[in-house]
């Protein structure tokens, strides 16, 4: 494991295939082969500590931009369909529904191909068709873990 942090953060000409993680504001001016957006859910894109007035939320925006405008030829944007809550007084489970980001509304989402692992759920059964691409919890831990040995 050392040795694979070494490569990410330290060795850039390391013989292993290296991920950079990066922050929104730290992409500024980069690009990758591959750019993952993780967690575009409202709360965090924009998030809702800067939410409080349109200018904020307009900034938040361009920074969303940024983040999709550094993938050169492949960008996934994920968004959980359902967040844990560690303490929920009064509900029935520790989980609460995601609401995709509002930077991405319906009329833009035509330009991506959305699919939902595990299966499909409400308007996202004609984005996914009958196409079946193992992406179960299990069958992702079960690759993962193949990467770490």
């Amino acid at each position: 494991m050392g040795h694979i942090l070494s490569c990410v953060t330290i060795n850039q000409r390391c013989p292993l295939p290296s991920y950079v993680l990066s922050t929104i504001h730290s992409a500024k001016g980069l690009e990758w082969d591959a750019v993952y957006v993780i967690h575009a859910a409202d709360g965090n894109i924009p998030s809702d500590m800067a939410t409080k007035d349109s200018a904020s939320i307009e900034e938040e925006r361009r920074l969303f931009y940024v983040a999709l405008t550094r993938a050169k030829n492949w960008l996934y944007v994920l968004c959980p369909l359902r967040y844990y809550h560690s303490y929920r007084p009064g509900a029935s489970d520790h989980y609460g529904m995601a609401q995709r980001t509002r930077f991405l509304p319906e009329k833009i989402m035509k330009y991506f191909d959305r699919q939902v692992a595990g299966g499909r759920i409400g308007s996202e059964d004609d984005a996914v068709g009958s196409l079946n691409l193992g992406l179960t919890s299990k069958a992702i831990r079960g690759k993962t873990k193949g990467l770490w040995g």
